[in-house]
């Protein structure tokens, strides 16, 4: 998984060359675009919202069966799934169609390409034998570069290539176990804890996470769920400004129970000024409630490096608890299961 996290950069790049690509044109005429997908599939999408966010064109990411009632026929939907067997997401692919709306597919293949291959729908083929969260590259960079083609978006080529630039600067000190306290800092670009050193104060320890702006939202999306699957731990997620009119309240813990939990910051570039108000205060009214609590910042020269940026410290930090918990972070057990149970309801 170290390795994987390692070829972040690189799939980035090579997404350039992903089959499938030439055959999107351009939908100058949407206004709404979909992408439907579950877990790996479907966080590229709340990763590249940067790329829209001074375009007139917006995005949203479903993650659910079917499609919601306001999508209609000047819709277009995106149907993303690595596997191509999600079921949730062939739900939402039958739905388009019979709504009439335009549908574009990235997968691997399975069941979503064929039904795509039938029905004409351009398919944009991504690299097949990887677990799902690690073709997180592949994944943001076809997206970026359908949405350039579809032309909602402005070339994301030189964008790409400063994101993964970012990242192969950084790559080298957040791989790195640990060491002295100061081990690979001046080398992080956001200038965080070395990852390794980071893991070992959350080590027996439930992370809780709060972002603070668009930057850091899909990032903390992405840092849940990697240590969900990656380190085998649970993990809780709040968004400022709204967890200051809810979570905030609920940390009431007793003096003993106070160091099973970490508070992880994610910050960005464009929060709001009261926001980033709010997060001291929140901070003078909680830090008795950790035993840790840590900012983490995204670097490079624009918004998706630095979203990247927090995506790959903190896919190589749930590597790390991976190694202090002694667990293998590949398999993904109890969702095989939860698959198999589902499959065999269905053929009943």
């Amino acid at each position: 998984m170290f390795q994987l996290v390692a070829a972040l950069p690189a799939q980035l790049r090579e997404s350039a060359n992903l089959a499938g690509l030439d055959a999107i044109a351009p939908a100058l005429s949407a206004r709404r675009l979909v992408v439907c997908g579950m877990g790996g599939s479907a966080i590229a999408a709340d990763l590249v919202q940067p790329l829209l966010a001074a375009g007139t064109v917006s995005l949203s990411v479903w993650r659910d069966y079917g499609l919601p009632g306001w999508v209609g026929g000047d819709d277009l939907v995106i149907a993303a799934s690595y596997s191509g067997s999600t079921e949730e997401t062939l739900s939402s692919y039958a739905a388009a169609g019979q709504r009439g709306c335009r549908r574009v597919v990235i997968s691997t293949g399975g069941e979503l390409a064929a039904l795509a291959a039938r029905d004409g729908v351009p398919v944009v083929s991504l690299p097949g034998g990887l677990p799902p969260r690690a073709s997180v590259g592949f994944g943001v960079g076809a997206l970026a570069r359908v949405l350039g083609r579809l032309g909602v978006t402005a070339d994301p080529a030189a964008t790409l290539a400063a994101a993964a630039g970012t990242l192969e600067g950084a790559d080298a000190a957040r791989r790195r176990p640990w060491g002295p306290e100061t081990a690979g800092w001046e080398a992080d670009p956001g200038g965080n804890l070395p990852a390794g050193t980071l893991a070992r104060e959350l080590a027996g320890r439930v992370p809780v996470i709060y972002t603070c702006g668009g930057e850091s939202h899909a990032a903390g999306v992405r840092l849940k769920g990697q240590l969900n699957e990656n380190s085998k731990v649970p993990a809780l997620l709040a968004a400022f400004p709204e967890l200051d009119h809810n979570d905030l309240v609920g940390w009431c813990l007793d003096p003993a129970d106070r160091e099973r939990f970490a508070l992880l910051i994610l910050r960005a570039a464009d929060e709001h000024p009261r926001t980033s108000l709010r997060v001291g205060l929140t901070r003078e009214l909680l830090g008795d409630q950790f035993g840790a609590v840590h900012e983490l910042r995204g670097g490079g020269p624009d918004a998706l490096s630095r979203v990247m940026s927090l995506v790959q410290y903190g896919d190589y930090l749930s590597c790390h608890l991976a190694v202090l918990g002694n667990v293998d972070p590949v398999p993904v057990d109890r969702i095989v299961k939860l698959k198999e149970a589902l499959a065999r309801a269905q053929n009943v």
